[in-house]
């Protein structure tokens, strides 16, 4: 091996490798940064890049998107290999699977043609050996001439020897031996970047600009063999035999793995199951968030209570209860919902648990006339619409992306979660969870039907199979999926605050204009005007009608703003301090212990009979005389299929275009209206 001289000062990394081999784990555990990490291909689906100092170096760690080569047009394919190319690293990080190395180490020998430095990091040992894999890491460092780490990076085993070999990493070189003919061409072409040269005769790359000797080079190739599989052919047998010289397997039966999916992806079985699972998660996001949600309704009115014993006029005393505590009130009310949605999606996701739907609606996608892979951007827009949009990258045909794109705004979001369990738990409390699944289930129904009409409005492009593999079970490391589900819920609140609070404002000023009676204001006249093309869907109300307005803007703003229009004209009763107090401690135990009493509820065990609560007051008792159940669920369905939020209409112009974003706005909302008034038709 021979060392190569690096920048003690400044290290800038690049991780390359195929997809779930634990790539952004690594980073984490090294850095202890936060990057996105799931257990399905597709988690990185752009470059991401983290600065930290390490042993008083400053580095720059870049975050690939997973792919199994260089060559080719997809979106991780072309970012990737215009990284290496365009902007070459000081050291090329190969992650390998351990339990898959035959086909990991397919993309390793191609990044050794680059000649840049290298280290190679042998992850998932653990599983490995759990499935009877052996892998001789000094053995697989002589072969391929740099260093060899194993780790497991997600318990961060093996970090402090990366870090060290990073430090003085060794130039690569190429293994790979190709027929006397190829090597022949690639000596007359004189080319300086091998990979460049080898991809140039063989034609790999789309789009590489080629010149006379290597069009001639090519075209004498091509009488012996196909210069593309003569590539493919060579490295193929390299990786089979590297493999064979290191890796030795025992005997060993079907794994758990192979066991549980025999049932999970069973024909008949598999979507009985996986819609039981989301109706569980549905369960667990309501039953556990529902005391905390009532609890923060308390936590308003005391503050509310607080503000009024301080004599204020009552403008001034309606801007402090009804703008900003109903507004910080509103973005508080997002949390417990937020939190255990991310929770149990990071479940899902860690476990491999997840990555099955993909495999498990291939056939209907096929329906469609979409590629099995296409769920993951339709199952990202569960939790935000904007990140699923971008995401329709990982997809290699641009019909397919516009498809997909267009059937993502009808996912149910994150932000209109609230919503749903507010008017849930309203109308219908004892079957909410049902209504909510029953939801989110319409608008994929609805996306995958949009997807399946567009199929000649999309511009075609040539048709390109891809490779979706199949992760192990993992059972998730309990405070990693905390971490990411607090995280995913900060992001969100930190960047969503600001807009909420200043929406829920603006709309308390809009009562107030003109004559200072909400009743009357420019507001109310505005929404009047909106209930004429609602009337039909059972929402008579203006202040339901006009709530839809910022929900453009943002869908996190609907709440705050009903709270504004339905509240903002009811009087505030005073609360003393130690009464406020009192009323907050005893909030609190309640929520705990309906917190508890949820526990057995969500796996069907009886629980504890409790006297009825009292009447619901405040927002939940003023919405529930605002309309029937029939209109309020027609609310809900037209909710879930209106217009999305801004940002999603910009990322969709920006992807594809503004003739596409106005395309989407538009059917939307008439596919919304539609869907809501067959709603209040049969729910009538």
């Amino acid at each position: 091996m021979t060392a190569v001289q690096i920048d003690k000062r400044c290290l800038r990394i690049a991780t390359v490798g195929n997809p779930n081999v634990g790539k952004s784990s690594l980073i984490n555990a090294v850095a202890g940064s936060n990057l996105s990490v799931g257990n399905w291909p597709g988690t990185t689906v752009d470059r991401l890049s983290i600065s930290f100092d390490m042993d008083q170096v400053r580095v720059e760690w870049v975050d690939l998107p997973g792919t199994y080569s260089l060559a080719g047009a997809t979106s991780e394919e072309s970012i990737t290999r215009e990284e290496l190319l365009n902007s070459p690293p000081d050291v090329v990080v190969s992650v390998l699977d351990a339990g898959n190395l035959e086909r990991n180490l397919g993309l390793c020998l191609e990044l050794s043609e680059l000649g840049l430095p290298m280290v190679v990091v042998l992850n998932l040992v653990d599983e490995a050996r759990a499935h009877g894999i052996e892998v001789d890491p000094r053995k697989l460092a002589d072969c391929l001439g740099v260093e060899v780490i194993e780790t497991v990076a997600s318990r961060g085993t093996g970090c402090d020897e990366v870090k060290q070999a990073l430090l003085r990493a060794c130039a690569s070189r190429s293994l790979v031996v190709y027929p006397e003919h190829f090597q022949s061409a690639l000596h007359q072409l004189g080319e300086s970047n091998r990979w460049r040269a080898i991809s140039l005769l063989s034609e790999e790359v789309p789009g590489l600009e080629t010149s006379e000797l290597s069009r001639k080079l090519r075209g004498q190739l091509e009488q012996v063999q196909d210069p593309f599989l003569c590539v493919a052919e060579a490295r193929l047998n390299m990786a089979r035999h590297l493999t064979g010289d290191v890796e030795v397997r025992l005997q060993q039966g079907a794994s758990l793995s192979e066991k549980i999916d025999r049932v999970l992806l069973h024909p008949w079985l598999g979507l009985p199951l996986f819609l039981l699972g989301m109706l569980e998660v549905f369960r667990f996001t309501y039953l556990f968030s529902a005391p905390w949600i009532a609890y923060l309704e308390v936590v308003k009115a005391v503050l509310s209570g607080w503000v009024a014993s301080w004599g204020l006029p009552p403008l001034a005393q309606s801007f402090l209860a009804h703008g900003v505590i109903d507004g910080a009130g509103t973005v508080a009310a997002f949390s417990p919902v937020l939190f255990l949605l991310y929770l149990a999606m990071a479940f899902l996701e860690a476990s491999g648990l997840l990555a099955r739907t993909t495999f498990l609606f291939d056939q209907v996608m096929k329906w469609v006339g979409l590629p099995g892979r296409s769920l993951i951007p339709l199952l990202l827009g569960f939790g935000c619409n904007v990140p699923a949009i971008y995401s329709t990258r990982i997809l290699p045909n641009l019909g397919d992306r516009l498809r997909v794109a267009l059937a993502i705004p009808f996912m149910a979001c994150s932000a209109r979660l609230t919503v749903f369990v507010l008017f849930g738990a309203i109308f219908f409390p004892k079957n909410a969870p049902y209504v909510v699944l029953g939801l989110y289930l319409l608008g994929l129904l609805l996306g995958l039907l949009t997807a399946f009409l567009t199929r000649g409005l999309v511009p075609k492009d040539s048709d390109r199979t891809g490779i979706m593999e199949m992760p192990p079970y993992r059972f998730p490391s309990w405070k990693a999926i905390f971490r990411q589900a607090w995280l995913r819920t900060r992001s969100f609140l930190r960047d969503a605050a600001g807009p909420i609070l200043g929406a829920v404002l603006l709309v308390w000023f809009l009562h107030q204009v003109p004559s200072g009676q909400p009743e009357n204001s420019l507001y109310a006249g505005v929404s009047r005007a909106l209930t004429v093309p609602l009337a039909p869907l059972g929402v008579h109300d203006w202040r339901l009608a006009g709530a839809l307005m910022p929900g453009f803007i943002a869908k996190e703003v609907v709440v705050g703003t009903l709270g504004v229009s339905f509240l903002g004209e009811e009087a505030v009763a005073a609360c003393g301090p130690l009464d406020g107090l009192q009323q907050l401690g005893s909030g609190f135990l309640i929520a705990l212990r309906d917190t508890l009493l949820a526990v057995p509820q969500l796996v069907g065990l009886p629980s504890a009979e409790l006297p009825p609560d009292e009447s619901p007051g405040g927002l939940s008792a003023a919405i529930g005389r605002a309309c029937d159940s029939a209109g309020a669920l027609a609310y809900m369905v037209f909710l879930l299929l209106y217009t999305p939020c801004v940002a999603t209409v910009a990322a969709i112009g920006y992807e594809f275009g503004r003739r596409w974003a106005i395309f989407s706005v538009i059917w939307q909302i008439s596919v919304a209206w539609l869907a809501g008034w067959i709603t209040y038709r049969l729910a009538s």
